[in-house]
């Protein structure tokens, strides 16, 4: 956890945020030896800010490092530490530059697809998502990433723990506030199952609007890939899209011209700008596979062409 202490003090100055730090203090802080030089140094740039507030700002800062230094539970990575995961650096100044982590914290730098979506999925949905999620386990390694939260993302992550795989949790608050409190039970067996729970906010903060905004930039930048299941053209889920348009990731979304099977409008919207690219059978799935990963897809079944509704109806035992 390089210059930690030093970038706690930087985020807790009134006014200062990552990429004003990003901007202004991350290559500076490479050069500074102890955090008295930074002080010195904020105290002569920020002149908006008054001693006191710089005070303050150290004091809060210091309090913070030792609780977490000493919990044994939370591991630290800072964007100077080499196990910062590559991927994130497409964010550029707007990065994470700390990230708080409780499970395995290498997952984070391994293949992955996010699978995400509303809320509140139809029936058909449900049953589409976990049949899919199983199929990209079994076709691949990639470690499945989503944000915790209702809906399709706790599908991915119970689909992944019923496989026994192990899951990465990306959190909009801090890493022992698991948001939503109902999904505690699943946190814990995602963990137990040596996954990954990681959050940029410091422990016991909670969930703002900004910060859902916030995870979900994250959530597109770690990964290699992202698949969506169902959304509507104002859900939550276009921003995590939108941010993996912008850093280059690969988006795949479902789609039925089914009204009755749920609301895909969303998806439709996105597959007509061109946005994503149409999966509704297993060819088309490992293809996309392919297209975002860097290992050799396992595509034992890859002659044989199912639908989305062959997927239900196999027997996931097969």
């Amino acid at each position: 956890m390089n210059k930690f202490r030093e970038l706690l003090f930087l985020k807790k100055i009134k006014g200062l945020g990552k990429t004003t730090i990003s901007k202004k203090y991350l290559s500076e802080l490479e050069r500074i030896s102890n955090i008295d030089d930074l002080v010195e140094m904020v105290k002569l740039t920020e002149n908006k800010v008054s001693s006191n507030e710089i005070d303050f700002a150290l004091k809060t800062s210091e309090k913070i490092y030792n609780d977490i230094i000493n919990d044994s539970d939370i591991k630290v990575i800072t964007v100077f530490d080499d196990e910062y995961p590559s991927n994130l650096h497409s964010m550029d100044d707007k990065k994470p530059l700390v990230l708080y982590v409780k499970g395995d914290a290498s997952l984070l730098i391994e293949q992955s697809i996010a699978v995400i979506g509303t809320r509140h999925p139809s029936e058909w949905s449900q049953k589409v998502e976990e049949n899919l999620v199983m199929k990209i386990l079994k076709e691949s390694d990639n470690i499945i990433v989503s944000g915790l939260a209702l809906g399709c993302d706790k599908i991915a992550h119970e689909t992944t723990v019923k496989e026994r795989r192990k899951t990465v949790a990306v959190l909009p608050s801090g890493v022992n506030v698991i948001t939503p409190a109902s999904h505690k039970k699943l946190a814990k067996e995602i963990l137990e199952l040596g996954g990954c729970i990681v959050s940029e906010y410091e422990p016991n903060y909670k969930v703002t609007k900004s910060s859902y905004v916030e995870r979900d930039a994250i959530v597109a930048a770690l990964v290699n890939g992202v698949f969506v299941v169902e959304c509507g053209i104002k859900s939550g889920t276009m921003h995590t899209v939108n941010y993996a348009n912008e850093y280059g990731r690969k988006v795949a979304c479902y789609y039925i011209d089914d009204s009755n099977k749920g609301t895909y409008n969303g998806n439709k919207h996105l597959l007509d700008n061109g946005k994503a690219m149409k999966v509704s059978d297993t060819d088309e799935l490992i293809i996309f596979l392919k297209e975002i990963s860097n290992i050799v897809i396992n595509s034992e079944n890859e002659g044989k062409q199912l639908s989305i509704m062959d997927l239900i109806l196999t027997d996931n035992k097969e």
